[in-house]
């Protein structure tokens, strides 16, 4: 493959751009490699996917070059990502594996998040057939939906329990300030004669009380001495 018989491929995609690249690519095809892809990269796109599943490179210049578009992509807030799964290219990138982002499959790709998590724990939707749960997820989702129910269900007796429990403390209370207000009118019924013969002293008595109570005593008294002279 000359310099000029690049296979490159160039398609759009929602929020970017997918190139791929196929070939053996040595030291005659780098600055046009550079080139094109320099070009793609200045252009629209928010992610851009490099597949070079299909090339073999044979200079080590190339990982320089990739590093290039790398930092290019930065520069525009943008993401690099090289799509392969060839053991060749595995080897090839190994030394900078963690500095590039690297996938098999571009298309899943983009299911990271929200969807590439629920994908990974046994969850998948589709158009065609909806929400769809592995049988794992399927019995620890029903696991945790009885465990709130028993939860909830719980609670409910405990506050029921507890109603009843203040609704029993309050009819013994009520049943009690009724004892104490029935033996209060009985005191009553049975000190207000005395009241009104005088014979009752509180705190609010006058002392002309007290002499009339002392008078009635000592004419009770002559009553019984004469009673028994008799």
């Amino acid at each position: 493959m000359n310099a000029e018989q690049i296979d490159l491929f160039v398609e759009e995609i929602p929020h970017g751009v997918y190139i791929r690249i196929s070939g053996t690519f040595g030291f005659t095809q780098l600055a046009p490699l550079r080139e094109k892809v320099m070009s793609l990269l200045k252009g629209p796109g928010k992610i851009f996917f490099l597949d070079v599943d299909k090339a073999r490179f044979c200079e080590e210049e190339y990982i320089t070059l990739f590093l290039n578009f790398l930092e290019k992509s930065k520069e525009k807030d943008a993401e690099l990502v090289l799509v392969f799964s060839g053991e060749a290219n595995k080897k090839f990138f190994s030394a900078y594996a963690h500095v590039f982002t690297i996938t098999q499959n571009w298309k899943t790709y983009h299911q990271t998040g929200i969807l590439g998590a629920l994908r990974a724990v046994g969850v998948s939707y589709s158009k065609q057939t909806g929400i769809r749960l592995s049988p794992i997820i399927a019995i620890i989702l029903l696991l945790i939906l009885a465990g709130w129910f028993f939860t909830l269900y719980g609670m409910i007796r405990s506050q029921n329990a507890e109603l009843q429990l203040r609704e029993t403390r309050l009819l013994e209370m009520d049943e009690e300030s009724q004892r104490l207000q029935s033996e209060l009118d009985y005191l009553q019924s049975v000190i207000g004669p005395l009241k009104n013969l005088g014979l009752v002293v509180d705190s609010t008595t006058s002392k002309k009380s007290e002499a009339r109570i002392r008078s009635w005593t000592k004419y009770l008294d002559r009553l019984e001495e004469r009673r028994r002279e008799r």
